[in-house]
């Protein structure tokens, strides 16, 4: 069965309007998917939908929506009712790195709605519709941070374990019931998150993390992308220990994000 075939005919991609949204809706629609754009920011989701169309001639929706709004779930399955959805993938986020008490308390709980509550809204009202035509995927963005403790963000290291732990054990209920589960795992990407890190080298390209995702969904629980990636999650895994761990992540954080300073 093709991608297509076992996906299609429309896929749901949330926070398509910047960095892993944009490219998972371009290699999706390459794929033959007409696909729904969700985001905030309709400006860009419409410059973003005449380029799909333009260049893979596949239909597109565009849905200006806040995922961390209360009720956001009846807009969107209003707006997507008329849609035969075979593919979901949960990507919307956001981050506040730096020192615990980076951002108010208004903006971790936006971080946590749109991080955590929104993705399992939408997986535990999709998967049901996904059940019903017998067959579909999920895609959940995670990240590396996901697999021990992140100081410096610790927040957000904390949704991202979340939606790995979460992915991974759906992958296990629905993996006889024809509906695939993956996670992907991505470490620093270029994005709006790091784009004060452009050039550096230990910044991925968003195409070859998407691309890993969409080649192992049915293949695979979860995806970590780029070799040095691999590497600490699997010394982080088997290695370290989550005591050491914690310590060396904490040490590489405040380098990369405070810049070494010590923290007031």
């Amino acid at each position: 069965m093709s991608f297509k075939e076992k996906y299609g005919p429309w896929a749901l991609i949330t926070g398509a309007s910047s960095g892993l949204g944009v490219e998972y809706a371009l290699q999706i629609a390459e794929k033959g998917l007409n696909v729904v754009l969700v985001a905030r920011r309709i400006q860009l989701l419409e410059q973003l939908a005449e380029k799909i169309k333009n260049q893979y001639q596949v239909e597109v929706r565009t849905i200006e929506l806040d995922l961390a709004s209360e009720g956001f779930y009846s807009v969107l399955e209003q707006q997507t009712a008329d849609l035969d959805i075979g593919l979901v993938v949960n990507n919307a986020g956001i981050n506040c790195e730096g020192d615990f008490y980076r951002g108010d308390l208004n903006r971790n709980i936006q971080m946590l709605r749109l991080n955590v509550e929104a993705p399992f809204i939408i997986a535990y009202n999709m998967v049901k519709k996904l059940l019903e035509r017998g067959k579909g995927g999920l895609i959940f963005t995670a990240s590396s941070s996901a697999f021990q403790a992140t100081p410096y963000l610790s927040h957000y290291g904390a949704t991202k374990s979340y939606i790995l732990s979460l992915a991974e054990s759906m992958n296990y209920e629905f993996s006889g019931r024809n509906i695939d589960v993956i996670a992907l795992c991505p470490g620093m990407t270029e994005s709006e998150m790091t784009k004060g890190m452009k050039g550096s080298p230990i910044v991925m390209k968003a195409a070859p993390v998407v691309k890993l995702a969409l080649d192992k969904i049915g293949k695979e629980a979860f995806v970590v992308p780029g070799l040095g990636n691999k590497i600490q999650v699997f010394m982080t895994q088997r290695i370290l220990g989550r005591d050491i761990a914690r310590v060396t992540t904490g040490a590489l954080m405040k380098k990369v994000l405070l810049g070494g300073k010590k923290k007031k």
